[in-house]
């Protein structure tokens, strides 16, 4: 991969992350939601 590559998915997977912290952090609980976001993160850094 080229670093322009790596730096996208590192974003992608970042602002993953961030959401989930915020979730997290504003009370949340559902556990669903959170794997909810970790998979689009992980999807969103693969296309």
């Amino acid at each position: 991969m080229s670093k322009k590559e790596l730096v996208i998915e590192v974003e992608h997977l970042h602002n993953s992350l961030w959401n989930i912290l915020k979730y997290v952090d504003n009370g949340g609980t559902d556990i669903d939601v959170v794997k909810a976001e970790v998979y689009d993160g992980m999807y969103e850094s693969r296309i």
